[in-house]
């Protein structure tokens, strides 16, 4: 059998294997590798028995890089990423002992506290990890709650990010931030919120630093680990953003409550994204435009199925809608909760029967699972219910535009996690605010 991923399924290291290189497997491969040792896999298949032995810590080897002065090393540095796969084709800054041992600071966990085995190599993911990914995207000590929690989400089985990690839809984790930690650590929720933006560069950092841990220590590396066929500019960073909680309208919850959590507590919550709509729309004045609105993203979501039949249950979201303040006001105004776009959302989203059967591959994979759900030649919707559909206020005050992000192949469902705040948490803002200024008001 082939070692990969064969630490996660709960074999033990001396399992019996055979190791091949991931090119093995792309179309019009050699495989005769693999009828070569066709009879040691059947042994191994069915002879091998488990014999329990103590695992040792491995220290990891330091990579040291010289030069003739800062600039050369740095360079130097980058030269060597790129040649050893581990940087994403962007410059990195070096993750010193002294940078990581500051990025430590914004936690009480241990170093070596494991979090989880990232697919699909399932190389064990530790905090220190974490630390060292952020330093080389620039991060800070504040960013790295949010980074932990994240991976914490990331992995959760209802995400399923082996899935995410090595299919061949360009898809990305897509991070929402709710609770006060956003305006923190200057997480934007307004205009540009999905970035770049100088004056909140937490969102990049924290995303990089996700996107370097799934590909170095993951292995989804281009052609080998993720046979995504595209990639895509938002792999650089992933999308990583927090909820415009001062800007929800009166009676609409933010994300993380509708999601379980208290009211005011720091959560993330991670979905996947393989593609994205702008929406033109207009402020919602009166009830004509307000349904106008709403019927201009619905016939988005609706043309932009893609995926969302191929893995469709009770609880799976077909993606995130993000309306700024100005559409969200308007609707909420004129009587419009936030149940209630979702369900008109959901009702004037649903595919026709005629599209979808004339679509084979959708048709194929998920006539099945629509039996239990609606009646043969009824329309399908994207949501088994309307509340899986994910509304976020975000974008700035103004109106003229909602955005679509259409679920892509990995999670079952949404996953979220609390962020835990380390007890140091007013030092490292008190430090922020002295490299940074004042933290600006919403």
């Amino acid at each position: 059998m082939v070692s990969f991923g064969f630490l996660a399924m709960g074999l033990g290291l001396d399992a019996a294997q055979h190791e091949y290189p991931l090119e093995m497997f792309l179309p019009g491969s050699d495989l005769s590798p693999l009828e070569a040792s066709i009879d040691e896999i059947i042994a191994g298949l069915t002879t091998w028995q488990p014999h329990a032995k103590k695992r040792l810590k491995q220290e990891p080897a330091k990579v040291t890089i010289e030069g003739n002065d800062y600039f050369d090393a740095l360079a130097k540095l980058n030269t060597t990423f790129l040649k050893n796969k581990w940087g994403d084709g962007l410059p990195v800054l070096p993750a010193t002992e002294d940078q990581v041992k500051w990025i430590l600071t914004g936690t009480d966990l241990r170093k070596d506290t494991i979090i989880g085995k990232i697919p699909p190599l399932n190389r064990i993911v530790t905090v220190e990890a974490l630390a060292v990914c952020l330093a080389m995207t620039g991060g800070r000590p504040e960013y790295l709650p949010v980074l932990i929690a994240t991976m914490k989400a990331f992995l959760n089985p209802q995400l399923r990010a082996v899935t995410l990690q090595t299919t061949t839809c360009s898809v990305y984790p897509v991070i929402i931030v709710n609770g006060p930690i956003s305006q923190q650590i200057r997480l934007n929720s307004g205009y540009g919120c999905l970035g770049p933006d100088p004056a909140h560069p937490a969102g990049a950092s924290i995303g990089r630093a996700l996107r370097l841990a799934q590909q170095d220590i993951g292995g989804a590396i281009p052609g080998s680990g993720t046979m995504a066929l595209f990639g895509g500019p938002a792999r650089y960073t992933n999308i990583v953003f927090a909820e415009d909680e001062a800007g929800l309208p009166p009676g609409w919850r933010p994300l993380s409550v509708e999601r379980g959590f208290a009211a005011g507590a720091n959560v993330v919550t991670v979905h996947s994204a393989a593609t994205t709509s702008n929406v033109n729309t207009a402020r919602s004045s009166t009830e004509k435009v307000a349904v106008e609105t709403l019927n201009r993203l619905a016939r988005i979501m609706a043309g932009n199925y893609g995926n969302i039949f191929g893995d469709f249950n009770d609880n799976s979201s077909p993606g995130v809608a993000l309306m700024p303040r100005g559409i969200a006001e308007g609707l909420a105004e004129l009587g419009w909760t936030k149940e209630k776009v979702k369900a008109y959302l959901w009702e004037h989203s649903k595919v026709p029967y005629d599209v979808i059967s004339s679509d084979s591959v959708i048709f194929a994979t998920g006539e099945e699972t629509f039996k239990s759900y609606v009646k043969v030649g009824d329309p399908w919707p994207l949501a088994a219910d309307p509340k899986n559909i994910i509304i976020v206020v975000a974008g700035g005050e103004q109106s003229g535009h909602c955005y679509w992000m259409r679920y892509g192949p990995g999670p079952k469902n949404p996953t979220s996690a609390e962020i835990q705040l380390p007890r140091n948490w007013a030092a490292l803002l008190q430090k922020a605010e002295e490299d940074f200024g004042p933290v600006p008001a919403k």
